[in-house]
């Protein structure tokens, strides 16, 4: 048995050397005489490298053994938490993301640019290909550059008033060789319009153009065949054309009202189809070519025939077009029509009904 020679402690462990409690050296009960405060001298102990020191509570005899106390190493008090923990991503989690989003704004940039180019590319193409399919048409119908367009407002010198009340009882053929000057004669601000050598001779202001209605209902043009012979007197063609007039009146607010067949007699020959209505020109049959027209100063007869709604064309004798009356003209007189500043004279001017 051993005792504790500081607290009187006992063990029945022979191989205890220490007291539990506090760790100081045991000493044999049994040894006699033996004096509890000599020296006793141990054998150094040999370091094995234990693990560090931990501090167990007391345990009641019996129980395992524990390692012993050191009581020079003090047990480590654990670090205080912190107060918000926070979590740090390692750089490759960081890094990966950034990198996939930039690629992606990349990308997106590229595809951007890409789409907004190919459209500006579309409506660059487009442009060309409407010019040239305009470009193309002007050259197939035109190769006067003047012959579209050009014409100012509506310029009628003198015309005669509206005409609606036209006699039932016309003569079946009625005919004007201008022998006799029935038709209005002006010196005026859109043109001069005068009779020479039995013929009826109009002359327009440039870029505009002259409109002349017949001076009484004889001249109706109402399911009537209309023939009237002109020409260019010294053969230069006017650049928007020259023509025939029916079914003209004034309209309640006084504006032209009339369809009509005009021609260019320049090199390339062709016709057109205009009407009046409310002070406004409009085509009708836009220009086109035609080998039946005469170039220069030859003179063209040029025919309208109305039939109900119905109205053809004819240029000396050959069938060129026809329209519908939209419009519901139907009655009217025969009219002359120049425009810019080429000179025609009208002849023999027949009115088959």
């Amino acid at each position: 048995m051993k005792i504790c020679p500081s607290c009187n402690r006992t063990y029945t462990d022979a191989s205890l050397n220490f007291c539990l409690e506090d760790g100081t050296p045991l000493v044999n009960e049994s040894a006699p005489g033996a004096d509890p405060n000599a020296t006793v001298r141990y054998t150094e102990i040999r370091d094995t490298n234990p693990p560090a020191t931990q501090i167990y509570p007391s345990m009641p005899a019996g129980s395992s053994p524990a390692a012993p106390h050191t009581p020079a190493q003090a047990p480590r008090s654990p670090a205080p938490p912190s107060s918000s923990p926070q979590w740090a991503p390692p750089p490759a989690a960081i890094s990966a993301p950034a990198t996939r989003k930039k690629s992606s704004a990349i990308w997106w940039i590229l595809g951007g640019t890409a789409v907004v180019g190919i459209i500006a590319l579309g409506v660059v193409i487009m442009v060309i290909v409407l010019a040239s399919i305009n470009a193309n048409t002007n050259n197939s119908n035109n190769k006067n550059t003047n012959l579209r367009g050009n014409r100012n407002a509506n310029a009628n010198s003198n015309s005669n008033s509206n005409i609606s009340n036209v006699d039932s009882n016309l003569p079946a053929f009625f005919s004007d060789d201008f022998s006799e000057e029935k038709w209005t004669t002006d010196r005026g601000q859109y043109g001069d319009i005068w009779y020479d050598n039995d013929e009826y001779h109009m002359r327009s202001k440039e870029k505009t153009y002259l409109a002349m209605y017949a001076p009484n209902g004889d001249y109706d043009t109402g399911n009537a065949d209309v023939k009237v012979t002109v020409r260019s007197v010294d053969g230069t063609p006017s650049p928007t054309g020259y023509g025939l007039m029916v079914h003209g009146q004034r309209s309640k607010a006084g504006e032209l009202e009339d369809y009509a067949l005009l021609i260019y007699n320049g090199s390339d020959p062709q016709y057109e189809v205009i009407k009046h209505k409310g002070g406004q020109q409009t085509t009708v049959l836009p220009w086109a070519r035609s080998s039946a027209i005469h170039s220069g100063s030859g003179a063209n007869q040029l025919e309208v025939r109305a039939r109900g709604a119905e109205i053809s064309f004819y240029i000396n004798g050959q069938y060129v077009d026809k329209i519908s009356d939209t419009e519901n003209f139907k009655r009217g007189v025969v009219g002359f029509y120049t425009s810019d500043v080429t000179e025609v004279a009208f002849d023999d001017l027949q009115i088959k009904r």
